[in-house]
């Protein structure tokens, strides 16, 4: 849930810093859509196994939402490496407690 909202919260952030020059955002690495579906896969993969995606009804709309979601953002390879090591370091702290 925390990642979840991390990742909201600098989604919001790349849609109001949308006029910053791509010098300075890196825009020129943006990544392939193979890319971003391997890292959306990961995510979906790890948020199943935790019990993300409930109530059970609801699982395969909510599990397209966030396709969706991850489909409009345009993510250069930092970003995707950011994305890997913050789930990286929360599935890390879940194992420890």
């Amino acid at each position: 849930a925390q990642c979840v909202l991390v990742l909201a919260y600098e989604w919001m952030l790349n849609l109001n810093n949308s006029d910053i020059d791509s010098s300075t955002s890196d825009q020129s690495n943006v990544v392939s859509n193979m890319q971003v579906e391997k890292l959306c896969n990961y995510f979906e993969e790890n948020l199943e196994e935790v019990g993300f995606f409930y109530p059970e009804d609801k699982a395969e709309s909510m599990k397209t939402n966030f396709r969706n979601m991850w489909s409009r953002m345009p993510l250069t390879n930092s970003d995707i490496q950011i994305f890997y090591g913050m789930l990286r370091q929360l599935i890390r702290a879940n194992k420890k407690s």
